[in-house]
């Protein structure tokens, strides 16, 4: 964590899954994708519903993983999951 000019409070962390990477900083109001690279035969795709929800997918054929970040109860919330084979 660390404190911005303006006096809020800044989150960023990064995750590495056996898709990609991704950098992610997170604010009380927005989640913002720093850096999304994805591993030898995965794409990534980002899906934000709402300025403080993220999703991040690091796709192949058939399997996938995501990283969703969101603002929830005064914090920051992140959780990884894999989806197929």
């Amino acid at each position: 964590m660390t404190t911005d000019g303006d006096g809020s409070k800044s989150y960023v962390r990064s995750f590495r899954v056996e898709g990609g990477s991704a950098v992610i900083r997170v604010t009380e109001d927005n989640v913002k994708v720093v850096t999304a690279t994805p591993s030898d035969g995965y794409s990534v795709a980002t899906v934000q519903n709402s300025p403080d929800n993220l999703a991040v997918y690091f796709n192949e054929v058939n399997h996938s993983f995501i990283i969703h970040v969101a603002w929830n109860v005064n914090k920051p919330f992140a959780e990884v999951s894999e989806i197929g084979e």
